[in-house]
């Protein structure tokens, strides 16, 4: 029976965006569970990059820059995972400052929210956590944990933060799918929907690749049961099929830290085969 090494995990943030530690530390701990190959794909921001990549050549750890915008398709949140781009492209780093002072804004209206149900959490006490990249939702719960208002992250969405819930808060200006995958296109990336699990939308998908010139689909995501991963791939086989192009599959962990997430789960727990890394970075090589 044929075997394959799983030593890659092509989704996981830092505390560049709404993860729980720095590139630094985050990349020791891929080293510690032996992963080869990974990419940073923080929320809206490409500001740990540079230190993951450094740290990872100290580690023998190959690191594929990456990022994950937040999009809107029809009133929902759609995530949309860049991967080989030119992370150091002035009109692209100057849109992302533009989309942290959305989320800066956006923090304002939370903690208004937070104010009219009793909740009293000041800005400083949710900045001290972000790592000069994105703000995010994740940051607010750590606020909310310090206070004593809630006990974990999870609580704090399931009660306050969750798309919903009081205290959740819209962006003021969504990117749509097509923006996003056009600003990896020009950086000269590789757009991949991520967790498509979580949409419900999966009819789109083959119009995206279509119209827009989606170039896979996320299929081995740590919320993907065995079941919604044979699903997404046969999707890729039938659009592939569909239209003479051939897509991506990737996949991750989605980590953050151990106690965020759906399921808390540690680094290392969820892995993607190496194969489907190397088809990534081979189609940047050629691209």
């Amino acid at each position: 029976m044929r075997t394959f090494k799983k030593n890659s995990d092509l989704h996981m943030h830092s505390t560049a965006s709404d993860g729980g530690y720095s590139p630094k530390e985050l990349l020791h701990k891929c080293a510690e569970v032996g992963l080869e190959i990974i990419s940073l794909t923080d929320h809206d921001t490409v500001e740990g990059i540079e230190e993951a990549i450094i740290v990872g050549e100290n580690l023998g750890i190959t690191v594929i820059p990456g990022i994950e915008f937040s999009t809107k398709f029809q009133g929902k949140s759609v995530h949309i995972l860049g991967y080989g781009f030119d992370w150091k492209n002035q009109q692209l780093r100057q849109m992302l400052v533009e989309q942290r002072n959305i989320r800066r804004r956006r923090l304002d209206t939370m903690l208004d929210k937070l104010e009219k149900v009793e909740l009293d959490v000041k800005a400083a006490d949710v900045l001290k956590y972000v790592d000069g990249g994105s703000i995010g939702r994740p940051h607010v719960a750590k606020a909310l944990i310090d206070h004593g208002y809630v006990n974990t992250v999870s609580e704090a969405f399931e009660r306050y933060l969750a798309e919903g819930k009081s205290c959740y808060v819209a962006k003021e200006k969504e990117m749509t799918i097509k923006e996003a995958i056009d600003w990896i296109h020009q950086t000269g990336g590789f757009a991949i929907v991520a967790h498509p699990i979580y949409y419900d939308l999966d009819d789109f998908i083959g119009t995206w690749v279509r119209d827009w010139g989606l170039d896979g689909i996320e299929v081995y995501h740590r919320d993907h049961s065995d079941e919604d991963k044979v699903r997404y791939e046969s999707l890729c086989k039938q659009i592939e099929e569909e239209l003479g192009v051939t897509l991506l599959r990737t996949g991750g962990s989605d980590f953050h830290h151990e106690d965020y997430g759906r399921v808390p789960e540690p680094l290392g727990v969820t892995r993607l085969e190496d194969t489907f890394a190397l088809q990534v970075m081979e189609r940047l090589e050629n691209h």
